[in-house]
């Protein structure tokens, strides 16, 4: 980690509650791949809030959380959300990971 001193920054633009992504994995069994559940929060008022709802939803579960980059509203669970993320916890555990999915034997 590298720490560096600076001066106040006068921000062009301010959130003050961007919406949060959590998404939980889960693996049913190694060696396959890790599941995932994924939320949206929203009308948070910190991340304290957001920390504790992680806390009291997990079960164990691994988690990433991001911030939303950009406003997006909400849609249905159908659609998928576009906003580019900013990772502030966690890791995505398939990343770098080779997982065996099918085998096909000739007929």
């Amino acid at each position: 980690m590298r720490i560096s001193e600076t001066v106040h920054a006068e921000n062009r633009y301010t959130v003050d509650s961007p919406f949060y992504r959590v998404n939980f994995w889960e693996q049913a069994s190694p060696p396959r791949g890790w599941m995932l559940d994924a939320y949206i929060l929203s009308e948070v008022e910190d991340l304290t809030e957001v920390y504790q709802w992680i806390e009291e939803n997990a079960r164990g579960r691994r988690f990433e959380l991001f911030v939303e980059m950009q406003e997006e509203p909400l849609g249905p669970f159908t659609s998928p959300r576009t906003s580019d993320l900013i990772r502030l916890l966690g890791r995505n555990p398939n990343v770098g990971e080779s997982v065996h999915i099918a085998t096909f034997v000739p007929i």
